[in-house]
């Protein structure tokens, strides 16, 4: 019987990849698409909650439900669908307040909450007031846990580049964590394919550097970018030109 059983998850585990595979390759597109593309968000959410339906207690499985949910969270930020925001922030919050508290070592988990914390201030600057010093203690926590997470120095990247100066904000520490984040994604080739993150990194990189006066490092950024994927059209048609407009 426990061969039987044995088999069987090995000839299930294949499929579990491949749908995990399609789920990352739907919110990747969903994002080069520069729409907000509300469906294909709820419905790799969707998808990954019946996963974890048939395994509710694994944690990774949590933990990849938390990524499509922050994804989302990030997506309503395009047409400011604050209505659609509240409708996953929540769940987003304690799915990933569960997974910290089984796995208090886990640096990436935190990492993801201090930037859900950050969407939601986005939407709501007042919320800074409650929200501001968890989510700079949880992101300077998990930089100390997971040293070489290159997801936690993004989220610390964005932490400096969008907080204002007074409240914390620094261009110089955020153009350093970004450049730490793109080392060490580029570490580990084998897990950028299909990894809108990363896109979203050396984005956001290249404003850090036009925005610090460094048009070269910005269009440098930029075509690094396009190299990993020509059909990023965000930088294609909008942050390239500005740069090399810049530049001229």
């Amino acid at each position: 019987m426990k061969k039987s059983i044995c088999f069987l998850l090995l000839l299930l585990a294949p499929c579990v990849l491949v749908a995990q595979d399609a789920v990352d390759e739907a919110m990747y597109k969903a994002y080069l698409s520069g729409q907000p593309a509300p469906d294909t968000w709820k419905s790799s959410v969707a998808t990954r909650q019946e996963a974890l339906k048939a395994k509710p207690g694994d944690v990774q499985l949590q933990y990849q439900l938390a990524l499509a949910q922050f994804g989302l969270l990030s997506s309503t930020m395009r047409g400011r669908d604050e209505k659609l925001f509240d409708t996953y922030y929540k769940d987003t919050e304690e799915l990933l307040e569960s997974i910290i508290e089984r796995d208090k070592k886990w640096g990436e988990p935190m990492a993801l909450l201090s930037a859900t914390y950050g969407l939601k201030m986005g939407y709501s600057p007042m919320q800074g007031i409650f929200l501001g010093s968890k989510s700079s203690s949880l992101v300077e926590k998990a930089k100390k846990l997971n040293a070489t997470s290159p997801l936690v120095w993004k989220v610390a990247a964005n932490a400096k580049f969008f907080t204002p100066e007074m409240w914390g904000g620094d261009l110089a520490e955020a153009i350093e964590a970004y450049e730490t984040s793109i080392k060490f994604y580029d570490a580990h080739p084998e897990k950028l394919r299909f990894n809108w993150m990363y896109l979203d990194a050396l984005a956001f990189m290249g404003q850090a550097y036009l925005k610090n006066g460094d048009s070269g490092k910005a269009i440098a950024a930029y075509e690094k970018a396009l190299r990993q994927e020509p059909d990023f059209g965000w930088v294609k048609q909008v942050l390239l030109p500005k740069a090399k407009g810049t530049a001229n």
